[in-house]
């Protein structure tokens, strides 16, 4: 499908977004439709897909067959959405990236058969009712598909997968936690370790942590509050360096750390508070994007995917 790993299914080459909803996983958007600038009607007429035989099959999925007229379809309506023609580097680049949106197509269509879910006719027609009033009319919807090298046929299956994607997400997501553990904590960040043991030392003589951080830490973003590094769960979106949040979730309130090494420099790191407490926005949507690309990546680890040529 296009675009899973990024959460929202990008149709690039039709301009089309099905939203993800990410931020508000109740909300059920409708297909949106963007209007891209139209090539010629010759360069984006509907582009021919022929049945599977066993010379055509480029890729088979779990047993089911991929042709090279689709694979070519896609590359071509890639192509219609750039404004020069591709260099021999991008057009591989394009067809990979072609191939693999089927190949995830295709995974998206088994699994919501394995799970039982499914799209009704009705849903689909609304979806493209709603598209046909964005773009300004039927004749108008009908000029830009025909500019992108899509059929109405072909529009209705990409809506069709794009509804099934979005439900496919909602039976992910709903299983994910709406809260988690969170740390509220503290750092003091220095450029060198023999600094950090010497601040250290300090802090152990009993000298207060906010005071050292505002005169001390390279950290300028945090340096004014005391090195307050606000409420901050595990993977979220809040620290930016893995080894602190790691100490962190070591630390009991009121425990300093010893020196920890990032990227950054070395940190010296106090825990104020520990609670459970709902995930944060930022955070819900990222754990939401990690979920999603973990439950794809599975869905791939354990498909039998064949490429039989090109």
């Amino acid at each position: 499908m296009k675009g899973l790993h990024c959460i929202a299914l990008i149709l690039a080459s039709a301009g089309l977004m099905a939203c993800s909803g990410a931020s508000s996983p109740a909300q059920k958007p409708h297909v949106q439709l963007t209007l891209l600038p139209q090539p010629t009607p010759t360069l984006g007429a509907p582009i021919a897909v022929a049945s599977p035989t066993p010379s055509n099959v480029v890729v088979w999925v779990n047993g089911q067959p991929i042709t090279r007229e689709a694979l070519e379809a896609e590359v071509q309506r890639a192509r219609l959405a750039l404004d020069e023609p591709p260099s021999p580097e991008l057009l591989a680049t394009l067809r990979e990236a072609a191939l693999e949106m089927l190949i995830e197509e295709v995974l998206l269509e088994q699994e919501a058969q394995r799970l039982g879910l499914t799209v009704s006719d009705q849903q689909v027609e609304e979806e493209l009712a709603f598209a046909r009033e964005r773009a300004g009319g039927a004749e108008a919807f009908r000029a830009w598909l025909s500019g992108i090298g899509y059929s109405e046929q072909d529009i209705r299956r990409q809506i069709y997968l794009d509804l099934l994607a979005n439900a496919l997400r909602e039976r992910v997501l709903a299983e994910m936690p709406r809260t988690a553990e969170y740390v509220h904590a503290a750092h003091i960040l220095l450029d060198s370790e023999a600094e950090a043991r010497r601040v250290l030392q300090q802090l152990r003589n009993g000298a207060r942590f906010d005071a050292l951080a505002r005169t001390l830490s390279l950290d300028e973003s945090t340096r004014a509050a005391g090195g307050d590094l606000g409420w901050f769960t595990r993977n979220g979106q809040t620290v930016l360096w893995a080894e602190v949040e790691e100490a962190a979730f070591a630390l009991q309130p009121g425990e300093i750390s010893e020196i920890v090494r990032s990227p950054v420099g070395y940190h010296i790191i106090t825990v104020l508070a520990r609670a459970v407490r709902p995930l944060d926005e930022a955070d819900l949507v990222h754990m939401q994007q990690a979920a999603l690309e973990a439950w794809m990546m599975r869905l791939r680890a354990q498909a039998r995917v064949e490429r039989v040529g090109e």
